[in-house]
């Protein structure tokens, strides 16, 4: 099968445009470990800033129903190149998170409050009008007073869901957010006097029994965004088998019971979010830069799904725990390891035979892919956990690529009913630095990945008869605005649109197809920028 696109026929699409390409803003929000500083020896001159849009301190802690230093010696204490002794200095991360922000005006930083393990107070400081106004004041006090930019409230979990220690009430749902209405009302009477705006964010569930336990609808309203933390969905501390971390989409042989087979995995999350009408633009996909290990797995077919015996050993910091860097340093392809890939789910794993091992966790190609659906759904960005695991920077590369420098291609909706197909509508955006430019769409059945090499870069579609079929598809009616010029604001609409051809055969029942947009750099040539693919598929 031929290249379905021929460079003269790609050159002849080609407009004239100077400017440099930006990409619309996506967040991308990074969490930094306070005890990073310790046997991890991360600290926060070595955070990649420029690649980040805000930053997340984990964590401030919670004593008699305020907020209180998580670790003193690590938060405002710890002597740094350029410190000083005498009254008032400042040390500790805190101080080092100040300047660096001044080499990194664009950075904004966030108090996470509570996390897993310091969640226990909530319930008590958020009980009554009196106790919520006091927590919440305390933290704009917090954040005044060492620098921040706002909060990010992490509570592990109103109602239940967290340790079995802490405290928790049923009312803790309507107290959550009253709480978050009080804190938002003081950081805007502190904007007021100051002249200064502040962030109000959460981080919260993706299991739908915890998920119920948030009043989504009274509490989005008060918050800048939600870290909807997508990862953790099967791990070594009781599963029945090994299972996967992170899982994109859900996996038919994956022998969870219901709900959980369908609902434990980030697409259902994030969609569950969007059913209880939360904004999409006020969503935070979470990535995880460690993956999850299984110990004394029985298993001849390569782990996944197999009984175990506990977490594996050593991990990097803590049994069954393995970071990034760590894996690709000396597990992928290493020693007799062997990477496996979950074609349903969109992500890897490794497994060992002789050690009978298994891991699952992201790599830069499921940390793409987890992108591309934030795009695809216009949700506001990714966030991850943490810093430190990434030090090479691996997975934080295509993050920043998909989400600040590509064009960005949205399809909320994008389900094909073969009875009645209706239009699949899209959106390109690519900001006004991309103004006048022209571009194409193209489409696959064949799948995003690797990519097809165009021009200086990938098209990340494959080629098959879709493709090659694109010639004709630009001159028909079943895809308006597959061809077209980006207007003053660097955007453009288009459609798939199948609904001339009635009622579609029932083969098609299941199938897939991506699309993605390839916009030229307007300098005669087929040289341009790829967009994010998304994904349509055929329902009955």
């Amino acid at each position: 099968m031929g290249r379905p696109l021929s460079r003269s026929f790609l050159t002849a699409l080609a407009l004239a445009a100077t400017q440099s390409a930006q990409e619309p803003a996506g967040r991308v929000v990074g969490y930094f470990p306070a005890w990073g500083i310790y046997a991890r020896n991360y600290h926060v001159p070595q955070i990649p800033a420029s690649r980040l849009t805000h930053l997340n301190y984990a964590f401030a802690n919670l004593a008699n129903g305020r907020i209180a230093l998580g670790d003193p010696y690590a938060d405002i204490d710890r002597f740094y190149p350029g410190d000083c002794w005498n009254p008032g200095c400042r040390r500790g991360s805190f101080n080092q998170l100040r300047l660096l922000k001044q080499a990194h005006p664009q950075l904004r930083t966030l108090i996470s409050v509570g996390g897993w393990t310091w969640s226990s107070g909530f319930s008590d400081a958020v009980l009554t009008a009196q106790s919520r106004a006091t927590l919440a004041q305390s933290i704009v006090d917090f954040v005044v007073e060492h620098g921040f930019d706002g909060a990010d409230i992490d509570w592990e979990y109103p109602v239940g869901g967290g340790l079995a220690s802490n405290v928790t009430r049923a009312v803790d749902r309507a107290n959550y957010p009253l709480f978050l209405a009080e804190l938002r009302a003081r950081f805007t009477a502190r904007s007021i006097s100051t002249g200064q705006s502040y962030l109000l964010t959460i981080a919260a569930p993706a299991a739908p029994a915890v998920i119920a336990n948030f009043d989504l609808p009274a509490i989005h309203p008060h918050l800048d965004w939600i870290n909807v933390m997508t990862y953790d969905f099967h791990g070594p501390w009781g599963d029945p088998v090994t299972g996967l971390n992170s899982p994109l989409h859900a996996d038919p042989s994956d022998p969870s019971p219901e709900p959980q087979r369908s609902t434990w995995t980030v697409a259902a999350a994030m969609q569950a979010y969007l059913a209880a009408g939360v904004p999409a633009d006020k969503l935070q996909l979470g990535v995880a830069f460690y993956g999850r290990g299984f110990g004394g797995v029985q298993s001849t077919t390569n782990g996944l799904y197999a009984p175990y015996a506990g977490p594996s050993s050593p991990g990097t910091w803590e049994n069954g725990v393995y970071d990034h860097d760590d894996l690709a340093a000396r597990y992928v392809g290493s020693n007799g390891w062997a990477r496996h890939w979950n074609d349903a789910a969109r992500v890897p794993w490794l497994f060992h035979p002789t050690s009978r091992v298994f891991i699952s966790y992201d790599d830069p190609r499921s940390v793409a892919e987890k992108v591309w659906f934030a795009r695809q759904h216009a949700l506001g960005g990714v966030f991850f956990w943490e810093l430190s695991g990434d030090r090479q920077g691996a997975l934080l590369a295509p993050i920043h690529r998909w989400l600040r420098e590509r064009p960005a291609l949205a399809a909320p909706s994008a389900s094909i009913s073969t009875a009645q197909p209706a239009p699949v509508a899209m959106t390109l955006r690519g900001g006004a630095a991309r103004a006048a430019r022209s571009y194409v769409i193209a489409a696959s059945s064949a799948g995003p990945w690797p990519g097809l090499p165009l021009g200086n870069d990938t098209l990340p579609l494959q080629p098959d008869w879709l493709l090659s079929a694109l010639p004709v598809l630009l001159g028909s009616p079943l895809a308006p605005g597959f061809l077209g010029v980006l207007d003053a604001s660097g955007r453009a609409a288009a459609a798939f649109d199948l609904s001339p051809l009635g009622a579609l055969p029932p083969a098609m029942l299941g199938m897939r197809l991506h699309a993605a947009a390839w916009v030229f750099d307007g300098q005669g040539s087929v040289d341009g920028e790829p967009s994010n693919p998304i994904e349509m598929w055929f329902r009955g």
